[in-house]
């Protein structure tokens, strides 16, 4: 039996990418542990769905550079001995490293000198992700110096993993070898956004017509584009429901004033962030996922996980025109506007909300388009032959084999 630890510096509900690898390799028959940050209220060691969960006693409380740089340093010293201690107890074949900071990778140095395989998950590339939280250019110090410390962590690792090909441009570009380097796409997984088993018991209530955002409130994502397009709407939508999910920043506050500011905080609802298991049954009760990301270095080459997870729900979707939506989805299924034009945003919602036709026609387009060559079982499998080429004498069973064992222990 194959034995992985994952590394995550987040909360295992939160993450929706770590959650999958976790899940696809425990069902597979691997021994997998997750060390990840400990929620309030989470024991410090858990076992859900066969993954066993250990959480260092840290939790996400940066606001500012500074708080970000001291907490991560709190996590490398913790992850490091945590890890250690595990290592000396389980051999791991395989230490999974998840990005962010790429710098945890030195947290496995020791188990790699003592025979583990190193895996350096790439979710989001930190120069870029600077560059679009604090505006930095590409050439100020700090950006020069996420671009070697994530050259020296992925040099560390004996694989890279990436979420998506403007990524792994990007890494090869920075000097990263192409042949190290796995796309394993971003996608949501249909067991868990089974539109469904959802539909059965969760619907958009008739007395309300809801727009939905659930994801990581900050400036880059546009909210504000959302809020300023009420006024235009309000009076034709009476019945128009903004929804604002995930955890309540600074910048929450800020979108609650504008919306008072407006007149329009009657029609928004602020709802904590939710464990990803409980995503699913949000998006099911709204008409229409939104997007509303502002273009820069990073967003307009991430992954937008949520805008998957609305496709794999079955609503309709109104997005930023952005580089990867276009990659994505290309022109039909998903609507469209100028990022950062509330006049365009207002324009799409109102199209969408006076012709229920043309909402079913693009869950339609999606569905064909989208949906239909995606998925995370696809996915995983690139994963899971990875594992297998690290580790050459454990190996993890395939989809297809497994689905032959099932079939002959029926027969």
């Amino acid at each position: 039996m194959i034995k992985v630890c994952m590394v995550v510096h987040q909360y295992y509900d939160r993450d929706s990418r770590v959650r999958r690898y976790a899940e696809s390799l425990a069902s597979a028959g691997a021994r997998v542990d997750v060390l990840s940050l400990r929620e309030p209220g989470q024991r410090p060691v858990e076992e859900r769905d066969g993954v066993r969960i250990l959480s260092i006693p840290i939790g996400r409380r940066y606001k500012t550079r500074a708080s970000y740089v001291m907490e991560y340093g709190r996590a490398f010293i913790l992850f490091g001995i945590r890890l250690l201690e595990l290592y000396a107890r389980n051999r791991y074949h395989v230490i999974h490293i998840n990005n962010m900071p790429d710098f945890l990778t030195f947290t496995a140095l020791i188990p790699k000198l003592l025979g583990a395989q190193i895996i350096l998950d790439i979710h989001d590339p930190m120069p870029e992700f600077y560059m679009s939280k604090y505006k930095g250019g590409q050439g100020s110090m700090a950006v020069r110096l996420m671009r070697l410390q994530e050259r020296l962590s992925a040099g560390l690792a004996q694989a890279v993993i990436t979420a998506n090909d403007n990524f792994r441009k990007n890494l090869i570009a920075r000097g990263i070898p192409a042949d190290k380097i796995t796309v394993v796409n971003n996608v949501a997984d249909s067991r868990l956004f089974n539109r469904q088993r959802y539909a059965q018991e969760f619907r958009p209530p008739d007395d309300q017509f809801t727009l939905i955002y659930p994801g990581t409130i900050a400036p880059r994502y546009g909210l504000e584009v959302a809020i300023r397009a009420l006024p235009m709407l309000v009076d034709q939508i009476p019945q128009l429901r903004l929804v604002i999910q995930g955890t309540m920043t600074q910048h929450a506050e800020e979108l609650a004033t504008l919306a008072e500011q407006l007149n329009v905080a009657r029609f928004v609802e602020f709802r904590e962030a939710v464990p990803v298991d409980q995503v699913p049954k949000h998006i099911a009760q709204a008409h229409i996922g939104i997007y509303t990301a502002l273009p820069d270095a990073h967003m307009d080459i991430a992954t937008p996980s949520k805008v998957l997870e609305y496709a794999m729900m079955g609503i309709p979707i109104v997005a930023s025109r952005l580089k990867i939506i276009n990659d994505l989805f290309g022109s039909t299924g998903v609507m469209m506007f100028k990022p950062g034009s509330s006049h365009e945003f207002a324009s799409c919602i109102l199209q969408l909300y006076q012709h229920p036709e043309l909402r079913q026609e693009m869950v339609r387009n999606v569905d064909m388009n989208f949906v239909a060559t995606h998925s995370w079982r696809y996915e995983s499998q690139k994963y899971i032959e990875l594992l297998n080429s690290l580790s050459p004498v454990e190996r993890v069973a395939l989809y297809e084999d497994i689905q032959e064992v099932q079939s002959e222990e029926s027969r």
